[in-house]
């Protein structure tokens, strides 16, 4: 009956996504990936350049509101791949479920294992870092 757990625990180790434990949005989240387009809104103001992977999340990160993760990192792994990078929050959208995140083209890629955009989209475990 644990093995599913057990799996999905090995799937995590094997991954290098560990949960943030001295965040304000502790644990390690399982969703979506799909594209962020840019530019796009930056509800965070946070600068960013052309060489950084870049998230938006879902509003449900910004309750409560003195707790939001704009400019904060976070390590997303692609499991199909077995890529991991790690993104800049710089957005939120409404439209998203509540683990699901979007990355920029470069993240997209860099997540992929063959550098195509549309590769790196798919099931994504997903942290906040210290």
């Amino acid at each position: 009956m644990h093995f599913p757990t057990t799996l999905f625990l090995a799937a995590l180790a094997a991954t290098g996504a560990y949960a943030c434990t001295q965040c304000p949005h502790e644990g390690t989240f399982t969703g979506n990936v799909g594209e962020y387009t840019t530019p796009s809104p930056n509800y965070c103001g946070v600068t960013v350049g052309p060489h950084d992977i870049v998230a938006s999340l879902s509003t449900f990160w910004l309750d409560p509101p003195d707790e939001s993760p704009c400019g904060e990192t976070i390590t997303v792994t692609l499991p199909k791949s077995g890529h991991a990078v790690t993104a800049i929050v710089a957005n939120f959208d409404a439209s998203l479920a509540t683990d699901d995140i979007q990355l920029n083209d470069l993240g997209l890629e860099s997540l992929s294992a063959d550098n195509v955009v549309a590769d790196g989209e798919g099931t994504v475990v997903w942290t906040f870092n210290n």
